[in-house]
């Protein structure tokens, strides 16, 4: 499987993620949290939005700007595509670290969403670095 292919495809799990999330926050649900049951105290918390926006919400949209980047044929594209999944990645590292340390609990999902932001970051940078020179 080429590069653009995986980053689609782990971009639209990250997507799936995060839409799941922000259905149930939007509706006041609770998550099903497959390990542990810490996903709600996480979906609760005072970090659970930057700025008024809901995470998951940031989610969605640097999930689907990296899809979109995988249509785009012009060379600064896989720049573009790199640059969105090493900052996905380095916040979903920082949103870890507050599970950590601040909210002493974890969400399954959330955890999920930062494995695929590394692999994304992983991925991306392996397309920057290897794109042909006329791509």
């Amino acid at each position: 499987m080429n590069t653009r292919r995986l980053v689609a495809v782990l971009a639209l799990l990250e997507l799936a993620i995060a839409v799941y999330l922000e259905i149930e926050r939007a509706r006041g649900g609770s998550v099903a949290c497959p390990i542990g049951g810490g996903c709600e105290t996480v979906q609760k918390s005072r970090y659970s939005e930057l700025a008024g926006v809901p995470l998951p919400v940031l989610g969605m949209l640097g999930a689907a700007a990296l899809l979109v980047t995988t249509f785009v044929r012009d060379p600064r594209a896989r720049t573009v595509a790199f640059v969105l999944a090493v900052a996905g990645a380095l916040f979903s590292l920082y949103l870890a670290g507050l599970q950590a340390f601040e909210i002493h609990a974890y969400c399954a999902w959330c955890l999920g969403s930062a494995v695929l932001w590394l692999a994304l970051a992983g991925v991306t940078a392996v397309g920057w670095l290897h794109a042909a020179p006329e791509e």
